[in-house]
């Protein structure tokens, strides 16, 4: 990218926007591409796994108590 640049030609002031807006872009997507690799490698199931999932379902359990409390208040 940066290499294939030639610094003995002379380019007009609007070739050389293009060319760093074109390397920016190419930098950014390169960044992105690391941090989705990085993310897919998914959230390792550590000894917290079964807590977490426990801690689901008291969660849902309360949120469907509250419910039928309500309900129960208004009907």
């Amino acid at each position: 990218m940066e290499s294939q640049r030639h610094p003995a030609t002379r380019e007009s002031p609007e070739q050389q926007g293009v060319d760093e807006g074109r390397l920016m872009i190419e930098r950014a997507e390169r960044a992105w591409r690391q941090q989705v690799r990085k993310e897919e490698a998914g959230i390792p199931a550590g000894r917290y796994a079964g807590f977490r999932w426990l801690l689901l379902g008291i969660a849902l359990a309360a949120i469907v108590f509250l419910l039928f409390q309500r309900l129960g208040q208004l009907g």
